[in-house]
């Protein structure tokens, strides 16, 4: 079988290893990048192309052994379901758009090229492995390249900020690690205890574990399911784990915050998808408060504190933590409808997750390459100096126009067809509660429309020498471009991604969908 996704892999990485030896000429080093990055985009777009939209299952898989002790067996294996479909063309989008917008970065290159690849090759590998061991160390080798994105070609404060990014995100990997090695272990203990079983004695395969794990004892699954939802929630982040986030875009250069904000903490969402519920779901159900009111209060903390910036990279910033509050509410309501007793789970919450994860990467990414036109070319990103940019900046005036409104839920845009979708399940699930969360609504309207007026529109301010103002270069029309008119194809024929989503989920969740869970 033609081995897609590794390929999907192996180019960037390659492309990394060749940009750390090159010299540091811009020329080459961005015509390498883009090259390695456009490779995986046209794989992608092949994925895309030759996925079974009517099967549910696994497809594209591929499983090498790596280590085959008895004790630790650990396998390669990877494949792509309608769950990882919209994550991993999102990555391999993203990353070529970021190469693209990055183009004029001349302050080593070749350094800076490399790290992008280097963080494609690990979202990709979050996204389509199907193995705990090799899950954890796609989601480290993220953290080392977004380190020294921030800390080398960020802005004054990139040294804290990188730091802090560290420490929050290693941290809670660690963590993480922790819970993946208990359900190793008890995944061993119930299968000796369970001979009839027919399953090996060890392993770290997700479906393999994934068979016995809704029957651990409760206590067992509440414990080590809060493990691994921390470790997921302060990657995506939600309240009051978010604290490193608009420090960390606020310092990160334009290309850093689009993958931050577009890939990075969607892997936290997809960890919560693809593995803390479908694998401890007793653990779910248990702190389900917990998850609707940290999802709320991200929700609306978010919102309120993006009325009170001042600078509009920090605003869209905090309007990213609102966002993911939005996917983990969704994901909250169908854990509302987990019976624990029949098993059975209205998983609808979980597909509207995963659409609004992809729906947000989108609409995310031309936010923050709009906030890095305004810095590169009025030198400011303060809003209060900014005023009458449209008149000198009438494309990049459309493209952040398109952002906004997208992000607001303007109807034929992705953003409207993801947010209605997690206020209906939301409604399914709390009724008239549905009140309390839908407030965003309004708020974001108001730090939207406001940051417009005092950018865009307005007089011409007398802080800023407009003679110097020229509207956006190619290399940062294209890649808005393009994202607007894929966020208006989405926004129009949503189902060609929601679908798969959607048919995909309760067969990841089938190993407990169905039966009496302890």
């Amino acid at each position: 079988m033609f081995p897609l996704i590794s390929l999907m892999i192996l180019v960037p990485f390659i492309g990394f290893a060749l940009l750390l030896v090159l010299p540091a000429r811009l020329e080459m080093n961005r015509l390498v990048g883009a090259l390695f990055s456009g490779i995986p985009l046209v794989l992608g777009v092949y994925m895309l192309l030759a996925f079974n939209y009517g099967n549910p299952q696994m497809q594209m898989t591929e499983q090498y052994t790596w280590i085959s002790t008895a004790y630790f067996p650990i396998t390669y294996s990877v494949g792509v379901d309608g769950i990882a479909l919209p994550m991993v063309f999102l990555s391999v989008l993203l990353s070529f758009l970021v190469v693209i917008f990055s183009w004029d970065v001349k302050a080593r290159s070749n350094q800076y090229f490399s790290m992008i690849l280097l963080t494609e090759v690990g979202v990709i590998g979050v996204f389509t492995v199907t193995n705990y061991f090799i899950f954890y160390l796609f989601w480290e080798a993220v953290l080392i390249p977004m380190f020294f994105i921030i800390l080398v070609w960020g802005s004054p404060r990139r040294v804290y900020s990188a730091t802090k990014f560290f420490i929050y995100t290693h941290a809670s990997s660690l963590v993480m690690l922790l819970s993946f090695f208990a359900l190793y272990f008890q995944y061993h203990s119930y299968v000796v205890a369970h001979p009839s079983l027919n399953l090996p004695a060890f392993s770290f395969s997700m479906s393999v574990i994934n068979q016995v794990s809704p029957l651990f004892p409760q206590f067992f699954q509440i414990i080590v399911f809060v493990g691994l939802f921390f470790g997921f929630i302060v990657k995506m982040p939600v309240f009051p784990f978010h604290t490193w986030l608009p420090d960390a875009h606020t310092d990160a250069p334009t290309g850093g915050s689009v993958l931050l904000a577009g890939l990075l903490i969607k892997m936290g969402s997809f960890g919560i998808i693809r593995i803390a519920i479908p694998a401890l779901p007793a653990g779910a159900k248990m702190i389900e408060d917990w998850i609707v009111v940290l999802a709320v209060i991200s929700i609306l903390y978010g919102a309120w504190v993006s009325l009170a910036q001042k600078d509009i990279k920090r605003m869209i910033a905090n309007s990213s933590i609102s966002h993911m509050g939005l996917v983990l509410l969704a994901i909250a309501a169908s854990v509302f409808t987990l019976n624990l007793s029949t098993g059975r789970m209205n998983t609808l919450g979980i597909a509207v997750a995963d659409f609004q994860m992809f729906a947000h990467g989108l609409i995310t990414a031309v936010l923050f390459m709009s906030a890095g036109v305004i810095q590169h070319h009025a030198g400011t990103r303060e809003m209060d100096r900014l005023s009458g940019l449209g008149r000198h900046m009438p494309m990049l005036s459309t493209f952040m126009l398109a952002g906004f409104l997208a992000s607001l839920g303007l109807p034929g845009m992705v953003g409207f067809v993801a947010e209605f979708s997690v206020f209906y399940v939301t409604y399914l699930s709390f009724n008239v509660y549905l009140l309390i969360p839908i407030l965003t609504v309004v708020i974001t309207v108001g730090y939207y429309l406001w940051a417009l007026q005092r950018t865009i529109y307005g007089p011409e301010s007398d802080k800023l020498d407009f003679s110097t103002i020229h509207d956006s270069n190619w290399y940062e029309i294209v890649p808005m471009g393009i994202l607007v008119i894929i966020i208006i194809i989405f926004g129009i024929v949503p189902w060609v991604i929601f679908n798969p989503i959607n048919s995909a989920v309760p067969l990841w969740y089938h190993y407990f969908l169905g039966r009496a869970i302890p």
